[in-house]
């Protein structure tokens, strides 16, 4: 029996683990999705030496899964069926379009208001012992994501070696579709980064992450989700929100959009500035950034008279929810 997993499919998850970790991927999301999922199967299907279509349905039916995340949650053990039966062990795999139902999530562009509210609230987290780092990450860590674009993830599991300090050159690993990429960061942004790395080396010297834990480890989303809501959550801001409520998420969606509205407003060709927008957000496919075309529109009014005049090549109809986790 695994020590980490306790369910009769223990071996197989931990096995998938570690092959998914031998080929380079991260895999700190699915891993904890894959956690839950065997405590379901422990306590529900104690004697279960595969994934039936009972468990698969019992999973989707959980009631603690947000419709946000079901979708998410679903892939992680479809994934995990498909190497089951690879290894010849017949696993019910759950068919791709199962979840029909997920909720369409509109970003929230959080606001020049929203925003200041937020970072004054952040810069004041308290310094505790329990969780002494956090004093420093979370501020800095927010910054890198409404800054820089980047995904919680990647923002979390960027290594102190892959961050210079001199240029403000970032090597971005753990993106969406495991390809790296590099950006540079704002010379203010690189002020803020060095203060930053002086006082976590001061506690935690040759770490290996960027932004780590107590115990010298990388933080999850999870934390990161909760430290935004106990700021987010507390502000007078908040309250006057309607509709999806704001996550970590949107200050990605936040600075790219923001991005945008600045190039038209300064008059530059969105032709030439969108492949640039493209490989600096991380995009796989331009329909990713085409999305962020049209939110521009949404989001500020005024300027779709302006983007009118982009070419209709760069600006198709897009699905709108298409780049809601992406």
């Amino acid at each position: 029996m695994c020590k980490e997993f306790s369910s009769g499919l223990a071996a197989y998850i931990t096995s998938f683990i570690t092959l998914k970790k031998s080929l380079g991927f991260p895999y700190e999301s699915n891993t904890r999705i894959l956690h839950e999922f065997d405590s379901m199967v422990a306590e529900s299907f104690p004697y279960a030496g595969t994934v039936t279509k009972e468990i698969s349905d019992a999973w989707i039916k959980r009631r603690s899964s947000h419709p946000k995340s079901l979708e998410h949650n679903v892939c992680a053990v479809r994934q995990l069926s498909k190497y089951i039966n690879g290894i010849g062990i017949p696993a019910y795999i759950t068919p791709s379009g199962t979840i029909q139902n997920r909720v369409p999530y509109t970003p929230h562009i959080y606001s020049k208001k929203e925003t200041i509210s937020f970072f004054n609230s952040l810069d004041k987290t308290p310094l505790r012992k329990v969780s002494p780092t956090k004093h420093y990450v979370a501020p800095m860590v927010f910054r890198l994501l409404y800054c820089c674009g980047l995904r919680a993830s990647e923002a979390l599991t960027l290594k102190r070696s892959e961050v210079d300090l001199l240029t403000g050159r970032i090597v971005v690993h753990a993106s969406k579709g495991w390809t790296s990429r590099v950006i540079y960061v704002s010379e203010d942004l690189l002020e803020n980064l060095n203060e930053y790395d002086q006082l976590i080396e001061a506690m935690l010297p040759e770490r290996i992450p960027f932004f780590p834990n107590r115990s010298g480890d990388f933080y999850t989303e999870g934390t990161l989700d909760r430290w935004f809501h106990e700021v987010w959550d507390k502000l007078p801001e908040a309250k006057m929100v309607t509709g999806n409520g704001p996550r970590v998420h949107d200050w990605r969606h936040t600075m790219l959009t923001e991005r945008l509205n600045q190039w038209v407003k300064e008059g530059k060709d969105i032709n030439s500035m969108y492949v640039y927008l493209s490989e600096y957000a991380g995009h796989t496919t331009y329909a990713s950034t085409d999305y962020y075309l049209h939110l521009v529109s949404s989001f500020y009014p005024e300027m779709e008279q302006l983007l009118s005049s982009v070419n209709s090549e760069i600006l198709p109809e897009v699905n709108k929810h298409e780049e809601y986790n992406k």
